[in-house]
């Protein structure tokens, strides 16, 4: 292997572009050169490609994916056409690593299943891939929604008789805001798993300040209906409910420490598997260590939801 070609899908994560610098960094160590696929699989399909050195290594500190990225839609058909094969030697590449989510990694899966010398890397904020504890960007997001929680508590704890509602992003998983609302001790979390008893965790919140306490907090994921859930909170509680919606805050900004070093981890790790010809798996972080699981298995399902944390916060 002479070239080796990397590729962001999908959502954007903090850590990509660390992770992009250490497997530049590891594969000129190894005289492998190293072209960048701009735009996700819509430039391995328009073979729209750079060659890429350490000299990008202080990209490590930005959020984001300099090579941009790009949702898959039909772009797997189109590359079905053309042949993988066809498409990698057009961009100049003898081997992929794609950097995305469980939709990118599931592509990345499918093309692997016909020998192609592929590897995946878990990046999404929503840490919802099966196979590997953590992917890169989640402990950004996470973070982000804690500072959030902090900042709104001081005023919480000023002028009290307030709910204060926190939205995190998360498609269809509750990992980001089980993970924030746990560490930031709310009254409550609701996500798309489990069906949300609202009318518990407002009689909860209300036991609470009638009590003497001074607010209540809850974080949910987004599109649950967030304006009918405060609504809802509001009348139960008899408290007035304030609302912050994170968005996409937690997709932007510089990675922390974790994201850093487990990126530095992870991009070194899936050139070594590529150089040793061990294809078609994704580099993973499990019981500590990082590691590799197959590819197909990544994709197999959606990493379950942590319950022991959820019942945690609400009591139940």
């Amino acid at each position: 292997m002479k070239t080796i070609g990397l590729l962001t899908s999908g959502g954007d994560a903090p850590g990509m572009n660390a992770c992009i610098a250490a497997a530049v960094e590891a594969a000129e160590k190894h005289g492998i050169r190293v072209r960048g696929i701009i735009g996700g699989f819509r430039g391995l399909l328009e073979a729209n490609s750079i060659p890429i050195g350490t000299e990008l290594a202080g990209l490590a500190r930005r959020g984001g994916s300099f090579l941009g990225t790009s949702r898959n839609g039909n772009l797997e058909k189109e590359l079905a056409k053309q042949g993988i094969a066809s498409a990698m030697s057009r961009c100049g590449v003898d081997g992929l690593v794609v950097l995305g989510g469980g939709g990118s990694l599931g592509a990345a899966a499918r093309i692997a299943a016909d020998g192609t010398p592929v590897v995946g890397i878990p990046c999404t904020i929503d840490n919802d891939i099966h196979g590997t504890d953590y992917c890169l960007g989640f402990d950004s997001a996470v973070n982000k929604a804690l500072r959030a929680a902090d900042e709104i508590l001081d005023t919480a704890e000023s002028l009290s008789e307030r709910i204060f509602m926190i939205e995190t992003l998360g498609g269809k998983t509750g990992h980001i805001a089980v993970a924030a609302a746990y560490a930031a001790g709310a009254d409550a979390v609701f996500v798309h798993e489990i069906q949300p008893d609202i009318e518990s965790a407002a009689r909860k919140i209300k036991t609470k300040m009638d009590a003497g306490g001074t607010h209540g907090l809850v974080v949910l994921c987004e599109n649950l209906g967030t304006a009918e859930i405060a609504a809802k909170l509001e009348a139960i509680a008899g408290r007035r409910v304030r609302i912050t919606i994170l968005g996409h805050t937690q997709r932007g900004g510089n990675p922390t420490y974790l994201d850093r070093a487990l990126a530095r981890e992870f991009g070194e790790l899936a050139v070594e598997m590529l150089l040793s010809s061990d294809y078609g798996k994704m580099v993973a972080y499990k019981d500590g260590k990082v590691t590799a699981v197959s590819l197909s298995e990544a994709a197999s399902k959606t990493k379950e939801l942590d319950i022991a944390k959820y019942r945690a916060v609400n009591g139940n």
